[in-house]
């Protein structure tokens, strides 16, 4: 019985830990979440034939789609309320501004 104690002891606290970190691992890997971000881009590009017609890059890191004569769309992502530890999912992209304007 004195060795099961402390095997207890042990066990609950690693179980404790591995319970406290788990809402970290919520969070979607990079290349899932650059898909969902690129279909939210192609999407907008699609519904604008201007843009489709004169695009010249779509750049994730800046969230942004470059066309036309330094024509640039930019995206956001709205702010997010999660739990404490919470890191995941992340809100979708959505339309910020265009410094153009499209036909």
């Amino acid at each position: 019985m004195k060795q099961i104690i402390p095997a207890l002891i042990t066990f609950s606290f690693f179980s404790m830990a591995i319970v406290q970190r788990a809402p970290g691992i919520a969070a979607l890997t990079p290349q899932y979440q650059n898909i969902k971000d690129l279909e939210v881009m192609v999407n907008y590009i699609k519904k604008s034939p201007n843009v489709a017609a004169t695009l010249k890059s779509i750049d994730l890191e800046n969230q942004t789609i470059n066309y036309g004569q330094d024509c640039r769309i930019g995206f956001e992502r709205k702010p997010s309320t999660k739990p404490p530890g919470w890191v995941g999912p992340a809100e979708p992209l959505q339309f910020k501004a265009v410094n153009c304007l499209e036909e």
